[in-house]
């Protein structure tokens, strides 16, 4: 065998190696970036599960409204130096969400967390809780001059929105058929309901 076919078959024999080595880190990388993605995810959903998140959460969609009603209360959502411990503590669950939707949003900005993953789990919480926080959102830009408050929450929401207008029903696979649900106090239910409206 001659030196230049043994030098050729060496030569061939390192690429092979190479490029084997190559497709291994890949797969690699593809296990790593999916392991990643589960953990973001999982990080997620404990953080919207958490005892205090709920609270906080609560408040914005249930008693915010309200509490927004009340110029004394604008006033000190804009003057911070001003704000009484009943503010703070509506302040403290407020920034607790606008915060928690705010890494979510830059997580996903910069490709760390899936995006198709994350809108079609939370998408219409992200949508609530959005449309609650947006006066917030515009007194406190308005008061500091600075439009990158919660930018990364309102590009989950503007994300959000598009996906909810792609997938208006949901993203339950097409074609595969659905269970038949039973709801025996439908009718029940809905006279129940019509009692409590008002006259």
């Amino acid at each position: 065998m001659s030196l230049e076919l043994v030098n050729t078959f060496a030569t061939l024999g390192t690429f092979v190696v190479i490029a084997a080595t190559a497709i291994v880190a890949i797969v690699q990388l593809r296990h790593a970036r999916s392991s990643n993605q589960i953990e973001a995810l999982a990080e997620f959903r404990e953080g919207t599960q958490h005892p205090e998140m709920r609270l906080a959460e609560r408040f914005v969609l249930h008693d915010l409204s309200e509490k927004l009603e009340d110029p004394g209360f604008r006033y000190q959502l804009a003057n911070q130096g001003f704000m009484t411990a009943e503010a703070q503590s509506s302040w403290h669950d407020i920034r607790r969400v606008a915060n928690f939707f705010e890494n979510m949003g830059a997580l996903v900005k910069n490709g760390l967390a899936d995006r198709s993953m994350v809108l079609d789990i939370f998408s219409t919480q992200v949508l609530m809780v959005w449309a609650r926080l947006t006066p917030v959102v515009a007194i406190r830009r308005q008061a500091s001059g600075d439009n990158a408050i919660w930018e990364n929450f309102e590009y989950l929401a503007v994300l959000s929105q598009d996906w909810e207008a792609v997938y208006p029903n949901g993203t339950y696979p097409p074609g595969v058929r659905r269970i038949e649900l039973n709801y025996p106090w439908l009718e029940a239910d809905k006279q129940y309901a019509a009692s409590l409206a008002p006259a």
